[in-house]
C-alpha cells in the first residue's frame, strides 16, 4: 500500500503481555525471502527429503546430526539423479540455499575449514560430471533487431491470439522493455506459488522417492519441483490483531480518538467528503502492490502548450517503476520521461499506451477518447500543464493483463497481471518467426540499452537507470532519471524542451488550488457533533466560573475550576485544528484530482472529432490479414514516412493511435483452412471500405444450415469469420456445442443473432433455444 497514516491506539499492558505469550509459543521468526529464494530452497529441500528417505534418515534428525562426507555424498547423489543440473553455477548455489536452510532450521553452520572442504569436492564433481562452467551467449537487441522485431510482430507475423488487445500490449511490452531498460519483474507478474506459502517442511512426495529408488531421476521430475500449486504469495500481508473483550481499554473522556479523525467512514470524514470518488489518491505508490506489476498508476500522461504558435501540443508521460530485483531488503524507484515526439508510429511507446488506454477506458476525462483533442487542448491561464487523469477503478488496473483460459472462455483478462511465463513465450515466439538464432528475451533489450548508455551517460545515472549497486551519490540523485534514454537508443536528439518541462516541480502546481476552507466547509465543521459537545462543555465551564462570581475567566487564574476550564478550550481548539487541516487537505486533494479533467473537457464539451482521409500508402511486401483494423495499422505504422509533409505525418500518427484502438476491440477466430476472404496490404482504400460495409450489412433471419450462430453475433470477429460456412453440419454443431458449454442445462440464452440480439430475445433453456434456432433460424443442432 502507498504511504498511509498510522493510527495510535492506547491498549491495555494485559495486551502486550498477551502478545509476549504468543510470540514465545511462536518460536524463532523465520526470515523474510524473496519469492524465487522460497522456490530455490524447496527444490533442494525436496532433493534433501528424497536423499534422506533413500538411504534411511530422518530428513529434519539428519539435518543436525549429517557431517561434511554425508553432504559430500548428497551433491554426488544429486547429480547422479538429477542430469538436468548442468551448469556450475546452478551446482554451487544448490550449496548456499542449503546452507541457509540448515541455519534456519538446525541452527548449525559450517566453519570455514569445512565450507571449503565440501567447496572442493563440488568443484572435483564439476569436473567429473562435466557442467558447464562458461556463461552462455547473450544476444544484444540493436535498434535495427527492434525494427525488425516489431516489423515482424505487426506485418508478417500469422500467430492468432485470444484477442487483438494481447497483439497491442505485446509490441508496447517490447517497447517500455526497451526504453525502461527494465527486468520483467517491473511490468509483469512474477510471483511464484507454493503449496503452503509458510511452511517448506513438506512431507515427501512418497511416488517420486519410489521412482528415485529404482535408478536415475526422470528429468521431467526434476522440472516438476515446486508443481500443483494453489496459493500465491504476495509482497504484503496483513496482520489481524485480537483485542482479549475482557481488556479494558484505557481513555480521556474528553479526548478525541485519533481514530475517529483519520477513519474515513466515520462521522469526521463526512465532513468534507462529499464525493468520495474525487478524493481518490492517484500517486504512483498510494494503491495496493501486491502483484508486483505495471498498473496505470505508476504513469501519467501530461499535456504541456507547444512554443511554437500553430502546432500541436507536447504530450509525454512518466513511468515510475516500482518493482526491481531484490526489492524486499533494498527497493529502489525511478521515474522515466518518455516524449511523444515521434515521426515514426512504430517507436512511439506514449502512442501504444494510449492506444490500450482508450481501449481500456481508463481515461477520467470523456473528451480524451478523441486522440486529437490531446493535441489541441488549450492551457488553462492558472496552469502550465494538464494531466489526463485515470478513473478510480482503472488505477488499480495492470496496463498489461493475461489472456483469458478455458474452451469457453477467449480475449483479455479484465484483472489479472500478465504473467511472466505467458510474455516470455511470446517473445521466444516472435524471435523465432523473425528468425533469431538465439532465443529472444527482454533481457537482450536492456543488454541492447545498457551498451548504448554506457558510453553517454555518467556512471550514477547509468546505475540508476538499471537498478544497479550505486555509490554515495545515489543517496542524492533526483528519482527521476534525467537521461533521455529512449533518444538515446534511437539515435536522435533529445527533446530538452520536452524533459525540462517533465522535471518542473511546478509543472502540475495550480494557483486556483484552494488555500481556505469555503463558507460551506466552516458552517459544517461548526455543526459537527463533537465539536458541539465539546463547545457545549466548554461554555459550562465558563457559566460556572461566572455562579462562583468572577466577572472574567482571567480572574480565577490559579484554581482548579480555571485549570479544568483551559484544558476543556484546549482540547475544543485541537480537534478543530485538526478537522480544518484535514479538510483543507481533502479539498486540495479534490481540486488536483478533479481540476484538470473539468479543464479538459470544459473545451470539448460537444464532441466533435476529426477523422482524416484514407491515404493509399505504398508497402513493400503485401501480407494477408483477417482483420480490416489490424491492416490499418500496418499501412499507419510500417509504411515509409521520408516524403511526407509534417501534417501527414501528424495525421498518420492519430490514425495509428485510433486503428489501434479499434484493433483492441476485435478478436480472431482460430483459423480453420484458408479464409474465404481477406484483406491485402496493397488493396485499395475504397475495397477496404466496401469490405467495412459489407461487415455492418443486416444479417438474414434465415441462416445458412452449417453457419455458427455465436460466431455470427460475435461483432469482435471479422465479417467472414461470422459468416463462416462449415463443410459439413456436425462441425458446425461441435462449435454450437463449445459456446453452449459455458451455459447449464436450466440457464436463460439470449439468441445471438443480431435481429434476436437488438430485440433483447432470451429464450428459459438451453432445448428452447435449439427449437428456436431450427425454427426461426433454419440451423438444426443435436438434441
Amino acid at each position: 500500500m502507498g504511504q498511509l497514516r498510522r493510527k495510535p491506539r492506547r491498549l491495555p499492558p494485559s495486551f502486550y503481555k498477551q502478545q509476549r505469550e504468543e510470540l514465545a509459543a511462536q518460536g524463532k521468526t523465520p526470515p523474510k525471502a524473496a519469492d524465487n529464494t522460497r522456490k530455490s530452497l524447496k527444490s533442494v529441500v525436496q532433493k534433501w527429503d528424497r536423499y534422506c528417505y533413500e538411504l534411511g534418515y530422518e530428513p529434519h534428525d539428519f539435518l543436525k546430526q549429517a557431517q561434511v562426507p554425508d553432504f559430500k555424498v548428497f551433491w554426488k547423489w544429486t547429480l547422479d539423479h538429477y542430469e538436468r543440473v548442468d551448469a556450475a553455477s546452478s551446482f554451487k548455489n544448490y550449496w548456499r540455499v542449503l546452507r541457509m536452510y540448515i541455519l534456519d532450521k538446525a541452527d548449525r553452520d559450517f566453519d570455514s575449514f569445512e565450507r571449503r572442504d565440501i567447496k572442493n569436492y563440488m568443484n572435483l564433481l564439476i569436473d567429473e560430471y562435466g557442467l558447464r562452467t562458461l556463461p552462455k551467449k547473450k544476444p544484444v537487441i540493436s535498434l535495427d533487431d527492434l525494427y525488425l522485431l516489431l516489423y515482424t510482430h505487426w506485418a508478417l507475423d500469422n500467430a492468432t491470439y485470444t484477442d487483438e488487445r494481447q497483439r497491442v500490449q505485446v509490441a508496447t511490452g517490447i517497447l517500455a522493455a526497451v526504453f525502461f531498460g527494465c527486468r520483467p519483474c517491473s511490468l509483469f507478474d512474477t510471483r511464484v506459488k507454493f503449496d503452503d506459502p509458510n511452511d517448506l517442511d513438506e512431507p515427501p512426495d512418497t511416488k517420486a522417492i519410489g521412482r528415485a529408488k529404482n535408478g536415475r531421476m526422470d528429468p521431467q521430475e526434476d522440472k516438476a519441483d515446486g508443481s500443483h500449486h494453489h496459493h500465491m504469495r504476495t509482497k504484503r500481508s496483513c496482520n489481524t490483531v485480537i483485542i482479549d473483550p475482557g481488556c479494558e481499554v484505557d481513555s480521556d473522556p474528553g479526548r478525541i480518538s485519533d481514530d475517529v479523525i483519520n477513519d474515513s467512514d466515520s462521522e469526521f470524514s463526512s465532513l468534507y467528503t462529499d464525493d468520495r470518488g474525487s478524493d481518490t489518491d492517484d500517486d504512483y505508490d498510494a494503491g495496493p502492490e501486491g502483484t508486483r506489476t505495471f498498473l496505470y498508476r505508476h504513469f501519467t500522461i501530461t499535456i504541456v502548450a507547444n512554443e511554437d504558435p500553430g502546432k500541436p501540443n507536447l504530450v509525454f508521460m512518466k513511468a515510475t517503476l516500482l518493482h526491481t530485483k531484490g526489492e524486499d531488503n533494498n527497493p529502489r524507484i525511478k521515474t522515466i520521461v518518455v516524449d511523444g515526439e515521434d515521426d515514426d508510429p512504430l517507436f512511439s511507446l506514449l502512442d501504444h499506451l494510449i492506444s490500450l488506454a482508450l481501449h481500456d477506458d481508463a481515461f477520467e476525462a470523456k473528451s480524451a477518447k478523441n486522440v486529437e483533442n490531446m493535441f489541441w487542448a488549450k492551457m488553462p491561464p492558472h496552469k502550465k500543464s494538464l494531466t489526463l487523469k485515470w478513473r478510480r477503478d482503472a488505477l488499480d488496473l495492470p496496463v498489461f493483463r493475461e489472456k483469458k483460459r478455458g474452451m469457453a472462455d477467449s480475449g483479455t483478462s479484465s484483472k489479472e497481471p500478465l504473467r511472466a511465463g505467458t510474455w516470455i513465450g511470446y517473445l521466444k515466439r516472435l524471435g523465432e518467426k523473425a528468425g533469431f538464432q538465439h532465443s529472444f528475451t527482454q533481457y537482450g533489450l536492456r543488454r541492447g540499452l545498457l551498451n548504448v548508455v554506457n558510453n553517454e551517460a555518467p556512471a550514477s545515472v547509468r546505475d540508476q537507470t538499471f537498478d544497479h549497486r550505486q555509490g554515495a551519490v545515489g543517496y542524492y540523485l533526483d528519482q527521476e532519471v534525467r537521461f533521455d534514454t529512449k533518444a538515446c537508443y534511437l539515435g536522435r536528439p533529445s527533446n530538452e524542451v520536452v524533459q525540462k518541462m517533465a522535471r518542473l516541480a511546478s509543472l502540475t502546481a495550480d494557483t486556483s488550488a484552494p488555500t481556505e476552507l469555503s463558507s460551506e466547509q466552516k458552517a459544517k465543521l461548526a455543526l459537527h457533533p463533537k465539536v458541539i459537545k465539546l463547545c457545549q462543555k466548554n461554555k459550562a465551564f465558563t457559566e460556572r466560573l461566572r455562579v462562583a462570581g468572577y466577572r472574567a475567566v482571567k480572574d480565577a487564574q490559579g484554581t482548579s475550576l480555571f485549570e479544568q476550564k483551559k484544558r476543556a478550550e484546549a482540547r475544543l481548539n485541537a480537534v478543530k485544528k485538526r478537522l480544518r487541516v484535514d479538510m483543507l487537505a481533502q479539498a486540495r486533494k479534490r481540486h488536483f484530482r478533479k481540476a484538470d479533467t473539468v479543464a479538459f473537457d470544459a473545451q470539448f464539451s460537444v464532441q466533435t472529432a476529426s477523422h482524416a482521409s484514407a491515404e493509399d500508402i505504398p508497402h513493400a511486401k503485401p501480407f494477408t490479414y483477417n482483420i480490416l483494423e489490424r491492416a490499418e495499422v500496418v499501412r499507419s505504422v510500417c509504411s515509409p514516412g521520408e516524403s511526407l509533409t509534417d501534417e501527414q505525418k501528424f495525421q498518420r500518427r492519430i490514425k495509428a493511435i485510433e486503428a489501434r484502438t479499434a484493433l483492441c476491440h476485435r478478436q480472431e477466430a482460430q483459423r480453420r483452412g484458408r479464409p474465404k476472404v481477406s484483406i491485402k496490404q496493397e488493396e485499395s482504400d475504397e475495397t477496404v471500405n466496401g469490405i467495412y460495409r459489407d461487415a455492418k450489412d443486416e444479417f438474414r433471419i434465415e441462416c445458412l444450415p452449417t453457419q455458427c450462430l455465436f460466431c455470427l453475433g460475435n461483432e469482435s470477429l471479422p465479417y467472414h469469420h461470422r459468416t463462416y460456412e462449415y463443410s459439413k453440419p456436425h462441425q458446425m454443431m461441435n462449435e454450437v456445442e463449445k459456446h453452449l458449454e459455458r451455459f447449464a442445462p436450466g440457464d436463460e440464452v439470449q439468441c445471438p443473432h443480431p435481429q434476436c440480439k437488438a430485440a433483447e430475445l432470451v429464450l428459459p433453456s438451453i432445448e428452447v433455444f435449439k427449437n428456436h434456432t431450427a425454427r426461426i433460424h433454419k440451423i438444426f443442432l443435436r438434441e
